[in-house]
């Protein structure tokens, strides 16, 4: 300031003059570079859009921001949170209030012992001092702990929150088939990501949202009420009045972060997605590299280049905002606060002694600068809030679909946007020379769709079509009674596996009848048979939880009573190992530690073992149906011949997928898909019996 007094008054005026307009030249160019960020951003993020487009299956997309759908979404969630006024998530929010309450009262005693000290020292009353010393001291223990107790309870908090939503999301994604609806035929995208990571990122955003706006308004109350004894009320309003105007200019210089937060977290699924491709393919890969490798590296890198580019766009778009942020509340924001504290003493008269003006003084600034650092952090709240509202979109749009979802009127929904219904109208008008040999009703509009449950297994004019639409199959009627197993046959991709996934409910049924037995009496095995995590027994016991899981539960829950006895479990594992005879694994059940050991079955096991492994705990289930998806592909002719031989010896009515002729025997009636799209694409004939 020194160095710039030496000027003249007309070379101060250039001086300035040229600072103001190389002002609003950067500023001019700072502008036109943000708004060239966020287009670049928006172009890395179209691939994105239109993928999350068709995996929400024609679920309406809200736009991200602070608005009325923010609120209302944020009121929905705050329900599961805290569920009740009595429930131990109120308790900590409860308990975080009183700690937020005293840590303000403290801070108003602190910044009293420290005027009082200041005033001490001017009037060098050393006792005085001494003993403003001990007091401060003394206090600042309680505050040390309540600062500590402040963080300690948000992490509660966050965590509690955490455990509500995800429990909550587990308890509707694994509910009716949710899952498989969302990953297989859309309706949701990088439903992984926004549980594990995205309900996170909620929680402690919440939570640190409740700490950063209940305690500066309190800390407004209470330190305006302590600063109107040195500086009143009109010269607090000027401060206000100045933070007011800066809400307003910040709100309109910050960029949009709560689509930067929905967009930075869709670019970052991808790129976890594209690697979990990999694992999941990586022998395929593996069988052409190179340039399988090479390709797949290029794939990853091209995602990875996204993520960077659009976090470097965020990061430059923050700087801006963050000196626009910290000059205006902080270092302008202090400005004012020492003019508002020296106006009312450089107008009257000097009527207060050195040591008291020194007090006041030192008490007023530490109390100003805590109301300002408060006004200034619910000023700077809405830059919380639009990082909260893109978290809570995520959040809120996966808790959104599967409801929807998770209801028949939302698949119906789904169907609808994939256009099956119109699709299978269109496949019932064939001609009478077309229809198979097998009797079927009179043709006519087509049918509604229609899913009974009985104890047997039939379709009545049943279109198949897969999820994009392809036509498969037209007007399929049959019935297959217990005791009576079906062989399926026919080419790849002329839908002998849709038409067992929409016998389960997999995939919508788009016209005609179904009638099946209840879940609990039909069973199925696909080609490539699930190992669940845990012991060897637990891979004959699944679809049940493994026996330590389930007994953890049940511990966790208070149900201890339903742990199955000694007795009891002594007879599931005598079964367990007569199944493990009947499809000549016992050699397994020898290893390491028998029914206990724990290994990684998918590396351990070859594929045929896995297979049988399958058929074991089919044997072990035994229930009226089992649908057999080639389910035998990797064991040996004569090993699938034992195998199916013990189901039927099990009295397992049999709905077979197979190409093996030698397994026929083992069928009453063979149904065989031709891949065409001319005639009905399906051919039914009953097999003669053969005493096997």
């Amino acid at each position: 300031m020194t160095y710039f007094s030496t000027y003249s008054p007309r070379q101060r005026r250039i001086i300035a003059l040229a600072f103001v307009s190389g002002g609003f030249v950067v500023a001019a160019n700072v502008s036109v570079r943000v708004k060239q960020a966020q287009k670049e951003q928006r172009a890395l993020c179209d691939a994105v859009a239109s993928e999350s487009s068709k995996d929400t299956g024609g679920l309406k997309k809200q736009k991200v921001a602070v608005n009325r759908v923010f609120w209302l979404r944020l009121q929905t969630v705050l329900g599961i949170c805290v569920p009740s006024p009595f429930s131990l998530e109120a308790v900590y929010v409860l308990v975080q209030s009183g700690l937020l309450i005293s840590r303000t009262l403290l801070s108003d005693q602190i910044a009293a012992l420290e005027g009082t000290a200041g005033q001490a020292v001017t009037a060098q009353d050393w006792p005085a001092f001494q003993r403003m010393l001990v007091d401060t001291a003394l206090t600042c223990v309680p505050a040390a702990i309540v600062n500590s107790g402040l963080k300690f309870m948000q992490t509660y908090i966050s965590l509690a929150f955490r455990k509500r939503i995800t429990e909550h999301l587990h308890q509707r994604y694994l509910s009716n088939r949710t899952y498989y609806v969302a990953s297989t035929l859309g309706g949701m995208s990088n439903a992984d990501q926004r549980i594990t990571e995205d309900v996170e990122k909620f929680a402690f955003n919440i939570s640190e949202l409740f700490s950063y706006t209940f305690k500066p308004v309190l800390d407004i109350v209470l330190f305006s009420r302590s600063l109107a004894k040195t500086v009143g009320y009109k010269g607090q309003l000027t401060l206000y009045l100045y933070f007011l105007l800066c809400a307003g200019v910040l709100r309109r210089l910050s960029p949009p972060l709560a689509l930067m937060t929905t967009q930075e977290a869709a670019l970052s699924g991808n790129f976890r997605n594209a690697h979990q491709r990999l694992v999941a393919t990586a022998e395929e890969v593996a069988f052409n590299d190179p340039p399988g490798g090479d390709t797949e590296r290029m794939i990853l890198n091209d995602h990875l280049y996204r993520v960077l580019k659009h976090a470097r766009l965020s990061a430059f778009q923050r700087f801006w905002q963050q000196v626009a942020d910290g000059y205006l509340v902080k270092y302008a924001a202090s400005i004012i606060g020492l003019c508002v504290y020296a106006a009312p003493l450089y107008f009257r008269p000097r009527t207060l002694s050195p040591d008291k003006l020194t007090g006041d003084y030192i008490r007023s600034m530490r109390l100003m600068m805590h109301t300002s650092g408060a006004i200034g952090q619910l000023v700077l709240v809405y830059k919380r809030l639009t990082t909260l509202a893109g978290n809570t979109s995520r959040v809120a749009e996966l808790l959104e679909s599967v409801n929807q979802l998770g209801t028949a009127k939302g698949r119906a929904g789904l169907m609808q946007s994939l256009d099956l219904t119109d699709r299978a109208s269109e496949a019932v008008g064939t001609s009478e020379a077309e229809r198979p040999s097998i009797s079927a009703p009179d043709r006519g509009p087509a049918p509604p769709p229609r899913l009974l449950f009985g104890d047997y297994i039939k379709f009545e004019r049943v279109t198949l079509h897969s999820p994009d639409g392809t036509l498969l199959v037209r007007e399929l009627s049959l019935e297959v009674r217990q005791g009576e197993s079906l062989i399926l046959m026919g080419p790849n991709g002329s839908g002998k596996s849709s038409l067992f996934r929409v016998l389960a409910e997999l995939w919508p049924l788009a016209c005609g009848t179904v009638v099946r037995p209840p879940r609990g009496d039909i069973f199925y095995l696909s080609q490539r048979p699930y190992l669940v995590r845990g012991t060897l027994r637990d891979q004959i016991l699944y679809p049940f939880p493994p026996r330590k899981v389930a007994h953890e539960a049940a511990v966790r829950n208070g149900t201890r009573a339903l742990i199955p006895g000694e007795h009891e479990r002594r007879e599931e594992d005598r079964k367990i190992l007569e199944v493990f005879g009947k499809v000549e694994l016992g050699g397994l059940v020898q290893r390491g530690e028998g029914l206990d050991q724990m290994q990684n079955w998918d590396d351990t096991l070859s594929g045929g073992e896995k297979q049988r492994v399958a058929m074991a705990r089919l044997l072990f289930h035994n229930p009226k149906f089992a649908v057999l998806d080639e389910c035998t592909s990797a064991v040996s002719a004569d090993g699938e011949e034992t195998l199916y031989r013990r189901l039927k010896e099990a009295g397992i009515t049999m709905l077979s997928i197979a190409h093996r002729p030698t397994v026929r025997k083992f069928h009453s009636v063979a149904l065989t898909f031709d891949g065409s799209q001319s005639g009905f694409g399906w051919k039914y004939e009953r097999l003669s019996s053969i005493s096997i």
